[in-house]
């Protein structure tokens, strides 16, 4: 069993709303050092597979199917370590 962290963004040419209200709210309480917000998306599961080409070929068929709209977003995951969990 293995703990996968999907962390998933919009594409850099698509829109980010959320981000620049952000971005214009930490400006309004005085963080100028605070800029390009980007919201996106974490997800974490337990994958019951030991094989990383599985697990790899399991992620992208979850990500592209359910999880991410691949038209404005993308995603990127890793394998945690037990320690993280």
């Amino acid at each position: 069993m293995k703990k996968i962290e999907l962390i998933i963004t919009l594409q850099t040419q698509v829109l980010d709303t959320q981000g620049e209200a952000l971005d214009r709210a930490v400006k309004d309480i005085g963080h100028d050092e605070i800029s390009n917000i980007r919201v996106g998306k974490v997800l974490y599961f337990d994958i019951d597979e030991t094989d990383t080409d599985k697990i790899d070929e399991i992620v992208k068929s979850m990500s592209e199917r359910l999880f991410a709209n691949t038209v404005i977003e993308t995603y990127n995951y890793k394998i945690l370590d037990e320690e993280t969990v």
